[in-house]
C-alpha cells in the first residue's frame, strides 16, 4: 500500500507498508550535501546548488543560484556591521551577491557516462532558478555539467571591467555531486 503525506497540498514523501514484515518506510531523495557550490572555469560565477528532499515519484529538486565569485568571502559580515554590549546588529550567515544571467545549459550525468537529463536555454530570473529533475529512481553519484552561462546583458560591462571578460564568452562548470534515497 502507497500513502502519501501532504501539507498544503505538496506531497514531501510516500509512505509504503509492506504486507509481510508491516514494516513502514519513509522514501525521500536529495543530494547528499544541502549546499554544493563551486567556481565556474572563467572565475565569473561560484555556482552554488541548494538542494531539498522531495519524492522519489515528484523527482530531485534543487535551486541553481549564480553568486558573484569575485566577492572572496561570502560568509563575512558587512563593513559596516558592529556589535556591542548594548547594539547588536543582526546580519544574515550568508551574503548573497547575485549575477543576472541570460541563459545556460544544464546536462545531468551519471558516472557511467549515461545522460539522465538534458535541458537547453535554461533562463533563470534575477540569476536564480529552480529545478526538477526526473531521475527514474536513479541514485548514486553525478556530474551537474552548465556550459553555455551568458551573462545577462545588463552586467555585461562589469563582467567585462572585473574580470577581463569579452562580452561575447560563455563560462561553464561541473559540479560532482550524489544524489541519496532514504
Amino acid at each position: 500500500m502507497f500513502f502519501s503525506i501532504l501539507t498544503s497540498n505538496v506531497v514531501f514523501a510516500q509512505l509504503y507498508v509492506g504486507n509481510t514484515s508491516e514494516k513502514t518506510q519513509l522514501a525521500t531523495l536529495g543530494l547528499s550535501s544541502p549546499l554544493i557550490y563551486k567556481s565556474s572555469d572563467k572565475g565569473i560565477y561560484n555556482v552554488t546548488i541548494k538542494s531539498g528532499e522531495s519524492s522519489p515519484s515528484s523527482g530531485l529538486n534543487f535551486e541553481i543560484v549564480f553568486l558573484n565569485a569575485s566577492l572572496s568571502n561570502l560568509n563575512a559580515s558587512p563593513p559596516n556591521a558592529s556589535s556591542t554590549e548594548t547594539e547588536v546588529t543582526t546580519v544574515p550567515a550568508v551574503i548573497e551577491h547575485v549575477i543576472p544571467v541570460k541563459s545556460f545549459d544544464m546536462r545531468i550525468i551519471s558516472t557511467d557516462g549515461k545522460e539522465l537529463s538534458k535541458k537547453i536555454s535554461e533562463v533563470p530570473r534575477g540569476g536564480r532558478i529552480l529545478e526538477n529533475i526526473n531521475l527514474n529512481n536513479y541514485t548514486g553519484n553525478i556530474s551537474i555539467n552548465l556550459t553555455n552561462i551568458v551573462p545577462d546583458p545588463s552586467i555585461v560591462d562589469i563582467v567585462k571591467k572585473q574580470l577581463k571578460v569579452l562580452s561575447n564568452q560563455s563560462d561553464s562548470v561541473s559540479i560532482e555531486a550524489q544524489v541519496t534515497k532514504s
